[in-house]
């Protein structure tokens, strides 16, 4: 079964700039939790968009995981561009996923206002469930669109 994981970014709005400190020592420890739930009951691919924090951190866990189980990386690159203005280590991790994947798709050659949303419409039709982390208020395309296909949604 397929996997699209997606966040609203909330995760990145802590006052702690280091992401091997608290909060996000625990954000990835549940996250790494959770992918390993939804790899033994049957989510063997996973799509992401590979933007930095939740994303990026999945494929990271994703691809750790592939070296001892059949387990499988999309992503789906909302635009060509989409690490260029990124500090180096987070562009150099961003590139270290893409060798590891599976496949790895450019939905738009620039960037748009849409092209974010027209890579999860991309993920979306490939997936069997949408994980997300999100925040009531955020209310994302993503969830919105998952409701609207009826593609069940599993919260982070």
């Amino acid at each position: 079964m397929i996997c699209t994981i997606i966040s609203d970014g909330t995760e990145l709005y802590g006052k702690c700039r280091n992401e091997y400190e608290k909060p996000y020592a625990e954000i990835k420890k549940c996250l790494r939790e959770k992918l390993w739930e939804l790899f033994t009951s049957g989510f063997d691919t996973f799509y992401v968009n590979c933007e930095y924090g939740i994303p990026l951190w999945s494929a990271e866990i994703i691809c750790a995981m592939k070296m001892y189980n059949p387990v499988k990386l999309n992503i789906a690159i909302p635009y060509e561009e989409q690490a260029a203005n990124w500090c180096e280590e987070h562009r150099d991790r961003y590139f270290n996923v893409h060798a590891e994947a599976y496949k790895a798709v450019t939905v738009s050659k620039q960037y748009s206002a849409e092209c974010r949303e027209a890579a999860d419409v991309f993920m979306l039709c490939q997936s069997d469930a949408l994980a997300i982390r999100s925040t009531e208020k955020n209310n994302l395309f993503a969830e919105r669109y998952a409701k609207q296909k009826g593609i069940p949604i599993i919260y982070l």
